[in-house]
């Protein structure tokens, strides 16, 4: 809140497309993360257990971002 005039900040808010480009390549690392977590893939159990964290926790992140309006409102 600015002291001077008494107003509050504006929230920014995103355009689609950046909604659409951020989301997607999100989703994208974490396909990618989760495809080399598989049985057929070089690496040990533990690597793969860890790619298989990593690729869900960037399919949460881009469900996330693509939804980050709607909790914002929630939190308000």
């Amino acid at each position: 809140m600015d002291a001077q005039s008494g107003a509050q900040p504006r929230e920014r808010e995103e355009c689609l497309s950046c909604r659409l480009i951020g989301s997607a390549s999100l989703g994208a690392v974490g396909a990618y993360a989760l495809h080399q977590s598989r049985a057929h893939q070089p690496g040990s159990r533990v690597a793969k257990r860890v790619m298989a964290g990593v690729g869900i926790s960037f399919l949460v992140a881009s469900y996330v971002r693509w939804n980050a309006s709607q909790f914002r409102e929630r939190l308000r």
